[in-house]
């Protein structure tokens, strides 16, 4: 049984394999397997200096605003606080909570903690909360994160530095995975955050077509900000801004050594709703209400806006297709080989799977938990057979029924008044 489709691999000549591999070999390998290992090996040779020197910039505020998360707010400022560079101004906004997040803050106010405490009194989304902190803020460079994250003593300082170049508008930080350790899925979750954040990132950045600043932790000039009127509603707002920031002229850049740790789902049902969220705020975001940026006859644009937009519909809608249609293809051209076939390109992404978190492990110094190879191993198998499907499906459900418009994301009342792309 195995030795005939065995035979059949083993017979190929050159033409025949890579007819058949046409898939790993032209569009895989090119895209994430090689440029990864080679930034890996360049940072490996040129390191980062081992010191932080911040930017010079005229203060920082933290904008931090949050719904029922009482629970976590006091541990992420005092991790803030613990900084080697300190922001000048944190701002709890509260948005609508029923936990006592409000208290809270008015608590920590009043200990010295934070510096405003802000709230929308109902429930308005997390771009009106943020958008109410930014009207108080006071820094010239203003850091957006998540309630439940938490940062190294230097997170900051380090988040600071290209605010050296004057031309900067926006820094992406380094996200971790807190709770890594959780379950299965956070485990694979923790090999995704290193290879397409700590790694990934390090391609784009140094390819100039950076288009997210994870909402979780990144920082922004707030003339940047002001130019571009702030955020608009979610889901998906931190792509959002990014796209208007760097539409706006600004750089966007990535700082590998600014890092932070966030909590992510435990579970498969609540980490296929965050994918699913995701992936539908995608479309929205990059096909409906910035497709312009791919109209050459339009006069704003880039080749490099284009690019960055290309790349990450790529790798979060192309691909998913373009490996189904392969799928198919091998069936319909080799019937029952096709089996054989799947297995050769399964080995071959379980091979790619360890190459690539070996390589995200060497650019993440304490972070990268090499231990988890074997995780890696089979995330590869995850990636590629199951969380593909969750992005083609959400890519065809926004499509056609524009389900990111009903998400619960975003309050019902907030939804009505959003603009529909």
């Amino acid at each position: 049984m195995i030795a005939e489709p065995l035979d059949f691999l083993l017979a190929l000549d050159r033409a025949g394999f890579l007819a058949m591999f046409w898939h790993a070999l032209f569009i895989e390998i090119p895209r994430f397997l090689l440029p990864g290992v080679l930034i890996a090996l360049a940072t490996l040779i040129r390191p980062a200096e081992a010191t932080a020197s911040p930017a010079a910039v005229q203060g920082v505020t933290v904008l931090l605003p949050g719904h029922n998360e009482a629970d976590r707010l006091e541990v992420a400022v005092r991790s803030m606080r613990l900084q080697s560079r300190p922001p000048d101004q944190i701002i709890v906004v509260d948005d609508g909570s029923s936990d006592g997040m409000g208290a809270l803050a008015r608590r920590l106010k009043k200990e010295g903690l934070i510096d405003l405490a802000l709230s929308t009194r109902l429930r308005a989304g997390k771009s009106a909360a943020a958008n109410l902190g930014l009207r108080y803020a006071t820094g010239e460079v203003v850091v957006i994160a998540d309630v439940d994250t938490t940062y190294d003593d230097d997170a900051f300082a380090r988040l600071l530095e290209p605010f050296g170049d004057p031309r900067c508008g926006a820094v992406a930080g380094n996200l971790g995975v807190r709770n890594w350790d959780a379950s299965m899925m956070t485990r694979w979750q923790t090999v995704q955050y290193l290879e397409s954040i700590s790694l990934g990132r390090r391609v784009t950045d140094m390819l100039g077509v950076l288009y997210i600043v994870s909402g979780a932790f990144g920082a922004f000039r707030r003339a940047a900000l002001t130019r571009v009127g702030g955020w608009d509603v979610g889901p998906g707002e931190d792509a959002d801004i990014t796209v208007k920031v760097r539409q706006a002229g600004w750089r966007v850049r990535f700082a590998p050594e600014a890092w932070a740790l966030t909590d992510v789902p435990e579970s498969l049902p609540a980490l296929v709703r965050q994918r699913l969220r995701w992936n539908r705020s995608l479309v929205r975001i990059r096909l409906r209400k910035f497709g312009r940026l791919l109209n050459p006859a339009r006069e704003s644009f880039t080749l490099r806006n284009a690019l960055g937009v290309i790349d990450v519909l790529f790798f979060q809608l192309v691909l998913a297709v373009s490996f189904t249609v392969y799928l198919i293809w091998l069936f319909l051209t080799y019937g029952s080989f096709g089996w054989a076939i799947v297995g050769a390109v399964t080995i071959f992404y379980m091979a790619m799977g360890l190459v690539s978190y070996i390589a995200a492990c060497a650019v993440s110094g304490e972070y990268g938990r090499l231990r988890l190879w074997p995780e890696a191993i089979c995330y590869g198998l995850f990636n590629s057979y199951f969380l593909r499907f969750v992005r083609l499906y959400a890519a065809v459900d926004e499509l056609i029924f524009r389900t990111s418009y009903r998400d619960d994301y975003v309050p019902p009342k907030v939804r009505e008044t959003t603009e529909v792309f």
